[in-house]
């Protein structure tokens, strides 16, 4: 395996509109990594985009250029396109081993047979549950959006809601401390949902790591050290997908695991994490604690 960091060459860059061409564009990013592996038939890499200017510090030569990191099975070649920078990509593992992480993923739950984004299932499961439990639904056909069964609830919920939301509120370590910033409806909802949105998610992980062999670390006060943030929608509509619905949601997880099956965990940094790993998700990159 080999792991490597690929980059735009800097005269091209500076030269063209190249870079903004390719903001935001996974499948045009896709399509341009695969040049790297000219011999391959099929995908046989992962990778992750990041801002140059955020991992490399501020050099005089840094503009902010997207750098690329790839984990494959093949070398990749330089292109008149890319600079790339490889080196083999054993990594020196151990059961118990405790590694901080980094993953983009893209996480979805099966309901019906069908795929959905795990970040809107969860806050709409959550709002549903809130609108029967209240005995609003009958006021709503049977199906509804988000914002629709959020209008209903904060109409309709008044104090009794309020206190509700307050009481699934306290018992979220990370959201308790906001109780006393508003009194406002409205932001206990939100707040609740993202609750509701970080306990999913974290149950997410938790269940890639017992099929691919870990486990999140806990802190002090029994909570796992694990973060998401930057929850994006990605479209892949140049793909001839239908409309805006072609494309994927995209989470940045952050965090610290110990190792509990070693070869399922090398096939979690080797083949990676989750869906749509063509596009950017899935890669697992680790480093040593401490």
């Amino acid at each position: 395996m080999y792991f490597s960091r690929v980059c735009i060459r800097p005269n091209i860059f500076k030269s063209s509109q190249l870079g903004r061409v390719l903001e935001g564009n996974v499948y045009g990013i896709h399509r341009l990594l695969w040049d790297l592996f000219p011999d391959d038939q099929q995908r046989t890499f992962l990778y992750r985009e990041e801002i140059a200017r955020e991992q490399l510090g501020a050099l005089p030569t840094v503009r902010g250029e997207a750098v690329y990191y790839l984990v494959s099975q093949t070398k990749p070649i330089e292109t008149e396109l890319f600079n790339v920078d490889s080196k083999d990509y054993q990594p020196q593992l151990e059961i118990g081993q405790r590694l901080t992480f980094e993953c983009r993923a893209n996480p979805v739950v099966t309901r019906q047979g069908k795929k959905h984004d795990v970040v809107m299932d969860a806050q709409q499961q959550f709002l549903k549950l809130l609108v029967k439990e209240f005995n609003l639904d009958t006021d709503l056909p049977a199906k509804q959006e988000k914002s629709a069964y959020k209008r209903l609830l904060l109409d309709k919920g008044g104090e009794t809601l309020s206190q509700r939301l307050t009481e699934i509120l306290q018992t979220d370590p990370l959201y308790a401390e906001r109780l006393q910033q508003s009194g406002q409806l409205s932001d206990r909802l939100e707040w609740a949902l993202k609750a509701c949105v970080d306990r999913t998610l974290e149950h997410w992980f938790i269940k890639q790591g017992e099929r691919l062999g870990f486990k999140l670390v806990a802190d002090n006060n029994n909570l796992s050290k694990l973060q998401n943030s930057t929850y994006q929608w990605h479209s892949l509509s140049e793909k001839g997908g239908k409309g805006d619905k072609a494309g994927f949601s995209s989470v940045d997880f952050t965090g610290e695991l110990q190792i509990t099956d070693m070869e399922k965990f090398k096939e979690a940094l080797f083949i990676g994490i989750g869906r749509s790993k063509a596009f950017g998700c899935g890669l697992l990159m680790v480093r040593r604690c401490g």
